[in-house]
């Protein structure tokens, strides 16, 4: 058990500096230059009236937005899309043909239902090209059309998730209700808020809950003008623009593909200094890795040190959790790393998944600041969803139990 306190006060500082101090879940998200939140503006389909009137809009403030394109609505106007790239608004990939279900019934030529893996690829990668082509730009970011993220039916249906998160930096969704968490969002599925048909009061209490949490706000729309469906209300971005270029308000405006890469080089380079629990998945060699930034801490004072990579006991009632995906049913090898002061050390632990136990002594490192790595002995697992549980055997033994970096399971051959 390592004192946060051990940290001399000049490392401290530097550490919050780089905005790299943090070791809870809720830390607030560094934004650059000092902002309490980002925001996105993103519109669908080329629309006719996002060169004529909602381009020079926001060009008048300032502000550069994410245009999700159509290759066909582009050549409508392609002097004034080329005008518009050149002036540093985002040009992305909406598809090449806005396939979507064929309960519309304008898309049942084009139905996700119909749609194989190969097939929609293809399309994502022409869609790539032709924009490369017209434009001169390569895009970086996704929306899904209709905010749909399948294709195929029944029991062959399949995420198109995967596709965008191996083609694309990001994916934009579509009707979302809720602004992305930085620190967890999905990139391949950012959560896209209407923005259409609306008024800035009604969005207000979403951009203020937004900068209250640090996160990402990321609003959608489609055609710009004063009236009729779909349509992004030119009062609405005025007050808008007014609103988010009032320095007092602290935030950072940028099209998607600046803020998702942004988000990203942040998100690993503070990879261990944060604990944030996911699940774990086997890395290629089937080995499940249970690091102590991805387990979730239970208890009155355990707290996750960043400058250990380790959790620090500090009661009796600490424990651990890892979720994680077995990839198959079989026996895995269980092995810890973890330290211990020679004083603290000799409390015995339990180890559990499901119904089965492993237990026995913490034994001696050296010190706190030592680590080793030991085998404890060979659980049998199921294929599938498992919780990995780690704490003191016996609650009525006051005082640390270790401080612990991971636990690693490995199939047995």
């Amino acid at each position: 058990m390592k004192k946060i306190s051990k940290i001399s006060p000049i490392c401290m500082l530097f550490l919050v500096s780089i905005s790299m101090s943090a070791w809870a879940q809720g830390t607030p998200f560094p934004w650059p230059d000092g902002n309490k939140m980002a925001l996105s503006l993103s519109f669908d389909d080329a629309r006719a009236s996002n060169p004529l009137t909602g381009i020079p809009l926001l060009n008048k403030h300032g502000i550069l937005a994410t245009f999700f394109v159509l290759p066909e609505g582009v050549k409508s106007n392609l002097e004034g899309w080329k005008m518009a790239a050149k002036q540093g608004h985002e040009m992305a990939n909406h598809s090449f043909t806005h396939p979507c279900s064929g309960n519309f019934t304008w898309s049942r030529e084009k139905a996700l239902e119909n749609y194989t893996e190969d097939r929609m690829e293809k399309e994502l990668l022409a869609a790539n090209q032709a924009v490369y082509d017209l434009l001169d730009v390569k895009p970086a970011v996704y929306a899904y059309p209709c905010g749909q993220k399948y294709f195929g039916s029944g029991r062959h249906t399949q995420s198109l998730v995967p596709l965008i998160a191996e083609h694309f930096l990001a994916g934009r969704g579509w009707l979302d209700e809720a602004a992305a968490d930085p620190w967890y969002v999905d990139m391949a599925q950012l959560p896209g808020i209407k923005m259409d048909d609306t008024n800035f009061e009604t969005l207000l209490p979403m951009i203020q809950q937004s900068s209250e949490n640090g996160h990402w706000l990321i609003l959608a729309g489609h055609e710009t003008g004063t009236e009729g469906p779909q349509t992004t209300r030119l009062e609405f971005l005025e007050k808008l623009a007014v609103y988010v270029n009032d320095p007092a308000n602290k935030i950072w405006v940028a099209p998607m593909g600046t803020i998702a890469q942004y988000v990203k080089a942040t998100r690993e380079a503070m990879l261990d200094t944060l604990n944030q629990p996911r699940l774990i998945r086997a890395n290629p060699d089937g080995n499940l890795i249970l690091t102590a930034e991805k387990g979730k801490g239970i208890g009155p004072d355990i707290q996750y040190m960043p400058e250990w990579k380790a959790f620090g006991w500090f009661t009796e009632k600490d424990q651990v959790v890892w979720e994680m995906e077995v990839p198959e049913t079989g026996s895995y090898e269980v092995w810890m790393e973890w330290s211990v002061s020679d004083e603290e050390a000799g409390k015995e632990y339990l180890l559990s998944v499901s119904t089965q136990n492993l237990q026995g002594k913490i034994e001696k490192t050296g010190s706190w600041e030592t680590f080793r790595q030991k085998k404890l002995g060979i659980l049998q697992m199921d294929k599938g969803y498992q919780k990995l549980s780690f704490k003191g055997a016996n609650p009525a033994v006051k005082g640390p139990l270790l401080d612990i970096r991971k636990i690693s399971l490995e199939p047995v051959e």
